[in-house]
């Protein structure tokens, strides 16, 4: 299971479903528990329109295993952005890596800098192979994340561009 995550800038608090429920219905509550600022505008819609689904497979889970965070960006004491896994390693030994910054934190190095915290750990703790992510073939601020943070490109799936970073402690 996720824990809390620390870097230079930025803090991770693991995505419990309690908190999930209450992004979807009481921002309120989620700055309560968390103790920071939540943007109106966050989570961004494609996560928004996720969460019902991510709610289901954790009230499935009889493990309890949380595989998401929350970004807070430490200074301004603000949620900037949501990252995590999609569920446990697969067959493969593999877990995929998804996240999302809001745009008016972009470009400043935070996806990188999370992520990077977040492969460490799980490399660390999980035992995984590799660590995989997909991005559009035109998202270039995720294609330039998922290269600094070593991952190779592995195909093309249409619009999908499918990358890779094996488990270096393997």
């Amino acid at each position: 299971m996720l824990q809390p995550l620390q870097t230079a800038r930025l803090q991770f608090v693991p995505y419990s479903l309690e908190l999930k429920k209450a992004t979807l219905s009481d921002r309120e509550q989620v700055e309560r528990a968390l103790g920071v600022r939540v943007p109106a505008h966050w989570p961004e819609p494609d996560f928004r329109e996720a969460l019902p689904f991510f709610i289901g497979l954790m009230e499935q889970d009889a493990s309890g295993a949380i595989w998401d965070g929350i970004i807070i960006h430490t200074a301004d004491q603000q949620v900037i952005g949501d990252m995590g896994f999609k569920g446990g390693p697969d067959e493969q030994g593999q877990i995929e890596i998804g996240y999302s910054i809001l745009p008016e934190y972009r470009q400043r190095g935070y996806a990188t800098e999370m992520a990077q915290a977040l492969m460490d750990w799980a490399f660390r703790h999980l035992d995984i192979t590799a660590i995989v992510a997909e991005c559009l073939h035109d998202n270039y601020a995720s294609i330039k994340v998922l290269e600094k943070l070593g991952m190779q490109r592995q195909s093309a799936d249409g619009e999908l561009l499918k990358w890779k970073r094996e488990n270096p402690l393997r």
